[in-house]
């Protein structure tokens, strides 16, 4: 008898715990699979937001890329006109002289 008592009263107390853990251990397993629903959206928000920031950088580098090579052709047409300056002034110096030379003979 005592021993069925025993057993009984096992029972009774396994039950018990049964009764208060079960519910908490599912609020536990609901609030974890929110949290993690939670979190792949945000994981969604920031994989969104990189595609849009890698896409509009894509854009920009290809903007630069356009804008360096004509900054290329600017220098290349820039150092040609300055050349060209530098032989226009050494002309006009020549001329200067020659025309000093002429007006020294005339006098």
């Amino acid at each position: 008898m005592t021993t069925v008592l025993i057993v009984i009263g096992v029972i009774v107390v396994l039950a018990l715990i049964a009764y208060l853990l079960v519910p908490r251990m599912r609020q536990r397993q609901l609030e974890r699979q929110r949290e993690r629903q939670r979190i792949e959206e945000q994981l969604q928000g920031h994989r969104q937001e990189s595609a849009a920031h890698s896409s509009e950088a894509d854009k920009l580098a290809q903007e630069a890329e356009t804008h360096r090579r004509a900054a290329e052709e600017h220098v290349a047409k820039a150092s040609k006109a300055e050349d060209r300056a530098a032989q226009e002034q050494r002309s006009a110096a020549f001329h200067e002289q020659r025309a000093a030379e002429t007006d020294e003979e005339l006098k």
